[in-house]
């Protein structure tokens, strides 16, 4: 670097005068930049999977790893299978799938991921590979053990144990690299659009984005040696997009006819198997250790850094006292949610960089391993626009193919746009609107049309209890 000569450029530079770049120019600059840096994010599936199953507790989506990769393919597709008389819909496996999957109270599995990336199959002729054994509890908590990402039979990453027990609220902290410190985390975001969701790993909204299908084709299989269910579908009509010469993904998902336990999902682009979730040894509902989400400790001595998130819990009572704070909170909510958590953030940027704001309420709902996050916050951006997606992570351009605009009609928003995106790509299905400056955004295990009516029953708390259909 030539400090003298880059000070007098940067001397130079300061004579030029702002161009007047016409209406509309910053806020295009800020959804081009989101999707440059979006699309930086994702070089291939061997970096996914690095992101995904990297060892950061914050990222709740990722204790349900398997379970949304499970979710993903009980509701996307099935395997190739024989043909024969069917008693049951592709709907109705997929509505099977998602309630054992939404009434369970602990599931256990080991799961084996394979995934295609372009430079590991370039240099290699191979796939890149993951095992794991997961537990996790409907209260959130949860227990993974990752091996190391392996590719023909050279070691790219280390393993890593993962840890969190929400009735603490403390996560296990993890070694990073880079920092050459364990990493402690406090304080983190409920979910999207806070956090992110990683694609194939959120169970029920998958299946729900799957079920949004009108051409879900149903076959009979064995796996394993066991009956089962195949359910199939690409990604445009996963959005009910018109037939056209686009070659969309191909989702797979096989369904053990007995249980309903999801056993595998696939991921086929142009012929070629991009993703591959094996689940076996599923255990549901049994009795877990006492102690077995109880985080591990740092080595003595060793160098940590403490984290804030921001996201600090409180209750809906201490939430209206807070500086800047105007709680909304829904009157509706889909049957057998209940609230389980109240986070706020005085100053927030969502998961994707697209939304800066302040006087951040964040509220969970839960039933079973489904959540859904609700959040109201005043945009602290004038370069934010409607138009730009707050919770989808990667492909603005797939948010914008296959939303939905619905006008709310009642509650605190009402006179507002709703967008709505269930066949999310990168996140759980969603809804989001502006009124005044403020940003709803309502994600996670519901239907359009129950995203929708929870954005109707908006209004200010104390009001209410929320009432379910």
């Amino acid at each position: 670097m030539d400090e003298t000569r880059d000070t007098e450029l940067g001397r130079q530079l300061e004579t030029f005068g702002e161009p007047d770049h016409g209406p509309g120019y910053w806020p295009d600059v800020r959804l081009r930049m989101a999707e440059a840096a979006a699309e930086a994010r994702r070089p291939g599936f061997g970096h996914r999977l690095r992101v995904a199953f990297a060892p950061r507790w914050t990222r709740l989506a990722l204790a349900a790893a398997a379970l949304a990769a499970v979710a993903t393919a009980v509701v996307l597709v099935g395997l190739p299978g024989t043909q024969g008389p069917q008693t049951v819909s592709a709907a109705e496996v997929l509505n099977r799938a998602l309630t054992v999957y939404s009434s369970g109270r602990t599931w256990e599995a080991d799961v084996r991921v394979k995934l295609f990336d372009a430079a590991t199959w370039e240099k290699w002729h191979a796939y890149v590979t993951r095992r794991a054994h997961i537990v996790r509890s409907a209260d959130g908590s949860y227990r993974e053990t990752w091996s190391p990402v392996m590719a023909a039979g050279r070691r790219l990453d280390d393993g890593f144990t993962e840890v969190y027990d929400a009735t603490t609220g403390k996560g296990g902290p993890y070694y990073d690299d880079e920092a050459r410190a364990w990493i402690v985390e406090t304080n983190p975001a409920l979910g999207p659009p806070d956090s992110g969701t990683v694609p194939l790993v959120d169970i029920g909204t998958t299946i729900r984005a799957l079920a949004s299908s009108d051409t879900l084709r149903l076959d009979e299989t064995v796996f394993d040696g066991r009956p089962a269910w195949t359910v199939t579908c690409t990604k445009g009509e996963m959005a009910g997009l018109p037939p056209s010469d686009v070659d969309w993904p191909v989702y797979t998902v096989t369904i053990d006819k007995k249980t309903a336990q999801l056993l595998r999902v696939q991921e086929v682009q142009a012929g070629t198997l991009t993703f591959s979730c094996r689940y076996s040894n599923v255990r549901v509902n049994e009795q877990l250790p006492d102690d077995l989400f109880t985080a591990p400790l740092v080595p003595p001595g060793a160098a940590v850094r403490r984290i804030d998130l921001g996201f600090h819990p409180v209750t809906l009572d201490e939430a209206v006292a807070a500086p800047g704070i105007t709680p909304l909170v829904p009157a509706f909510v889909p049957y057998g949610y209940r609230l389980t958590r109240v986070a706020i953030a005085q100053r927030a940027v969502t998961d994707n960089h697209t939304v800066r704001a302040r006087h951040v309420l964040a509220l969970k709902y839960s039933r079973g391993f489904d959540d859904i996050v609700v959040s109201t916050r005043t945009i602290d951006d004038r370069n934010y626009v409607i138009d730009i997606d707050p919770c989808e992570g990667f492909d603005q351009a797939w948010s914008k193919l296959a939303r939905t605009e619905v006008r709310i009609s009642s509650g605190a928003f009402a006179g507002a746009t709703a967008r709505i995106l269930v066949a999310s790509t990168t996140s759980s299905p969603h809804l989001w609107a502006v009124k005044d400056g403020v940003l709803l955004t309502v994600a996670g295990g519901a239907t359009a049309d129950e995203l929708l009516d929870v954005a109707e029953s908006m209004s200010a708390y104390p009001g209410p209890s929320p009432a379910t259909e």
